[in-house]
């Protein structure tokens, strides 16, 4: 933008031109003739009392009523004239009015309260299984997983295109085998699928002493660890995809293959190599091995020692192009590229699956 007021407008400094890119373009013809860039502060409109009640109570009848439209309506109706801005700062006023009321009253439904929400004080307490669904080449693949609920580590999983009851058996006993086959200390919390409440799982579950709960009837919420743990997955399994696509000897395997190899290595990064901030900075493995302090000892010594260094030399090269060698973007595909290109927007997931259905059409 400065190029081009730079050349439009060539008789000023670029400092001054730099300066004034964020006014309007109006504005900056002024100043063109008169060769000055004198800025002059404006201060808010006053509102009078009338128009201010007239517009929270604008605000309280339609919250869903932007500037836009909130303008509009009280001039429609001659309730007065109010600029954009000071009808959302009001809206944000009305906001907290709302939240205060809300707070102090005694009378607020309890639905949420129906059910006893245990949580874990230490690892082996509760374990969580749940299903979760990867679509690749637009086949659908139902991924089985168990979780340590306290340190968020995936004890179990399996994948498979079918979701069985023999699906849901392979997490439990990994499960068990990592645990020395000890069932956790309060119970299982399973989810209320099929595969789930079948009477081959149940007795699976008997034969090792593992007590389990149902989670409450459409509250996914209460077993939010998994939940949330299974979208995590997902975010990082279809960046591994991408990834192990560009691998020419993973071609010669089969989509099973390649699906269960790209999921095993997620599995690793999110236990192994990705810390969780919900867990002071440590990876679930660090919490699951007993390493947390340790491990959070050795973060902050390190964070100090950062922090004390001297001032970095000046940078060789240009600041572009030591993000561009970071990112190495010329060595991923186009597919690749998209994809990652979906996780800076909202709902990743939903983006990256319209991406393979409607551009790629697998």
């Amino acid at each position: 933008m400065a190029d081009r007021l730079q050349m439009r407008f060539s008789e000023l400094p670029l400092r001054l031109i730099y300066g004034a890119c964020c006014h309007s373009r109006s504005q900056l013809y002024k100043w063109r003739a008169s060769a000055t860039l004198d800025r002059k502060v404006r201060s808010p409109k006053a509102l009078d009392q009338e128009l201010i009640e007239n517009t929270a109570m604008v605000v309280a009848m339609f919250p869903h009523f932007g500037g836009v439209k909130g303008q509009a309506f009280l001039l429609y109706h001659g309730l007065g004239l109010i600029g954009q801005k000071a009808y959302d700062d009001i809206k944000k006023k009305v906001k907290r009015i709302l939240c205060q009321e809300v707070s102090q009253r005694r009378d607020l439904p309890v639905v949420c309260e129906s059910y006893e929400h245990i949580r874990p004080d230490k690892i082996g307490q509760i374990w969580a299984e749940d299903f979760t669904e990867l679509v690749v080449n637009l086949v659908r693949f139902k991924l089985a997983l168990l979780i340590d609920v306290f340190s968020q580590y995936i004890l179990g999983w399996a994948v498979a295109r079918r979701a069985t009851e023999g699906l849901v058996a392979i997490p439990v006993r990994q499960a068990l085998a990592q645990n020395s086959g000890k069932p956790p200390e309060k119970f299982l919390l399973r989810d209320n699928g099929v595969q789930y409440e079948s009477e081959r799982h149940g007795q699976l579950l008997e034969a090792h002493e593992i007590v389990n709960r149902h989670i409450p009837p459409c509250t996914p919420q209460y077993n939010g660890s998994v939940e949330c743990g299974g979208k995590e997955l997902k975010n990082v399994f279809y960046n591994v995809w991408e990834r192990l696509e560009r691998n020419p000897t993973d071609k010669e395997k089969t989509l099973d293959e390649r699906v269960w190899h790209a999921v095993e290595e997620t599995v690793h990064l999110l236990n192994f190599q990705i810390p969780r901030p919900a867990l002071g900075g440590v990876t679930p493995a660090d919490v699951q091995s007993g390493f947390r302090i340790q491990r959070q000892r050795q973060i902050a010594e390190y964070r100090e020692e950062q922090a004390a260094r001297k001032p970095p030399p000046p940078l060789s090269r240009p600041f572009w192009d030591v993000i561009k060698d970071g990112v190495q973007a010329e060595l991923m595909s186009t597919k690749e590229l998209l994809t990652k290109l979906a996780f800076f927007g909202m709902r990743p997931l939903r983006r990256v699956a319209k991406l393979n259905q409607v551009v790629w059409g697998y």
